[in-house]
């Protein structure tokens, strides 16, 4: 239900970081390698946050409120007058 994942543009400049980093200190194919695999973003930290979300989102919601069906009870009830 809830979507934390990165936007395109987010996602482009943390590539575009691990790019010039990788330019600036790397100096063979595996410390590449490495900054790229150590760039990894670690979700599985942030589960605990969605499952709650959800949770929150699926199980406490307000009740909705039809304010046309409460007006209408309440010229029923006093139609009389």
């Amino acid at each position: 239900m809830f979507d934390r994942g990165m936007s395109n543009e987010q996602f482009n400049s943390h590539l575009e970081t691990l790019a010039k980093l990788i330019e600036k200190t790397a100096t063979t194919v595996e410390e590449a390698a490495q900054i790229v695999r150590d760039a990894k973003i670690d979700t599985t930290k942030e589960e605990h946050i969605n499952m709650a979300l959800n949770f929150a989102a699926e199980n406490l919601a307000l009740p909705e409120v039809h304010v046309e069906d409460k007006l209408k009870e309440e010229i029923e009830k006093h139609k009389d007058f």
